[in-house]
């Protein structure tokens, strides 16, 4: 029986679906806590070796979303998101099976590359699958089911290393629930769809050329993925510098710091569902306005000792990065060459990898340049140039008259 696609792309089956692939984008972080226990397990390496351990998915992941973009089109979506979450469940639980060096490096990334294969098509699906205000509402509830994903996977993370550190990597078993959501919800016949090129034929099956057609890129995805690469490289400074610039200043614990870093996810969800409506008042000032935000309380954050103020803060910067990132994934359907947006997805990505890889070597080298080491320093500093990214949206603005968030 032919799939109705009108009927399909109304469905609200259809958009768990989609929406369920976001559910674990940033699962890898949720073990970031073992990190001093698996210290004391190797200590026969070094400790930036152990420290190797949390950042070595982003390699897979640079890996998988290249190939994401080159071949999602010929093999199809659906087959490459399941093959995405098969791999980092059953890589991601090795470590609890396996608790030894060599073994959790290699599974780290290789569960780096299976969870860029459905992190990728995640967006991609959103932006070919729907259009107008209904693309902006579930680009803001990406943003938001990703944060609550997270808020989930920590909160069971810290139940689970209560046991032992190697306990924790279980929680990768959930990456079957969104496996099982998507093989459900979403039809094989919208793999290579896209509602601005897609056809469909008088016994209502799909007919689109996207399979056969050999994506390309522009300058003006490169110049995206630039921008969020640069956005996303000053925003981390928070989760590098804040424990330290509250512990160093007096101002508390560090437990006290990972409760107000907490308040950045919190307000990310709420800004995620808000999206939609924010942009429809705010426009083509979407992106300055929220860079102009962050930029004020990144700065002072950074100048004040008092903790409810702190909150208050870091709560504003939290909603106007959960802006920010939909506005600009947004454009995507701007910029992208037709029946390219999985290589305009892999790009865009590539660069927020690359952006979060940097970070900490780029605070570390404005901390020599100016003398200053200080957490509060780089705080500073990222809020400052937040008004230069301001600078460069205004003139982008201005060259380019068709974007409309």
């Amino acid at each position: 029986m032919a799939l109705d696609v009108g009927k399909a792309l109304k469905s609200k089956t259809l958009v768990v679906g989609v929406l369920s692939m976001s559910l674990l984008m940033s699962a890898s972080n949720a073990v970031s806590g073992t990190i001093p226990a698996m210290k004391e397990a190797f200590s026969d390496y070094s400790a930036a070796n152990v420290e190797l351990l949390t950042t070595v998915p982003t390699i897979g992941s640079m890996v998988g979303t290249a190939l994401t973009g080159l071949f999602a089109n010929a093999i199809g979506r659906k087959k490459i998101a399941m093959a995405g979450f098969l791999i980092s469940a059953v890589t991601g639980v090795i470590p609890a099976f396996f608790p030894y060096y060599w073994p959790i490096l290699i599974s780290r990334m290789f569960f780096g590359f299976g969870s860029a294969l459905f992190v990728t098509l995640s967006v991609s699906y959103i932006t070919d699958l729907y259009d107008g205000d209904m693309q902006r509402k579930l680009l803001g509830w990406r943003q938001a089911v990703g944060n609550l994903g997270d808020v989930v996977l920590l909160f069971v993370a810290s139940l689970l290393i209560t046991i032992n550190w190697q306990s924790t990597y279980l929680i990768f078993f959930l990456l079957f629930v969104p496996m099982v959501l998507v093989g459900m919800f979403i039809p094989k016949e919208f793999d290579n769809f896209s509602i601005r090129s897609a056809l469909v034929d008088d016994e209502g099956h799909v007919v689109d050329k996207s399979a056969s057609q050999k994506q390309t890129t522009n300058w003006q995805v490169l110049w995206l993925a630039f921008i969020f690469l640069v956005v996303s490289m000053l925003y981390n400074v928070m989760s590098i510098k804040l424990a330290s610039y509250v512990v160093d200043e007096g101002i508390g614990s560090a437990s006290l710091a990972t409760l107000i870093f907490s308040f950045l996810v919190v307000a990310a969800i709420l800004s995620g569902v808000l999206f939609d409506k924010v942009a429809k008042v705010t426009k083509r000032l979407t992106v300055t306005i929220s860079e102009v935000v962050i930029g004020i309380c990144f700065i002072a954050t950074a100048l004040t000792k008092n903790v409810p103020l702190m909150f208050a803060l870091v709560l504003i910067a939290g909603f106007a990065w959960g802006i920010i990132n939909p506005a600009l994934t947004a454009r995507f359907v701007d910029y992208s060459p037709a029946h390219s947006m999985n290589l305009t997805t892999s790009i865009v990505i590539i660069g927020i990898n690359i952006g979060c890889l940097i970070s900490p070597y780029f605070f570390a080298l404005t901390a020599s340049i100016f003398g200053n080491s200080s957490a509060g320093f780089a705080i500073i500093v990222g809020g400052a140039l937040y008004f230069v990214m301001v600078v460069i949206e205004l003139i982008t603005l201005k060259v380019d008259k068709k974007l409309t968030v």
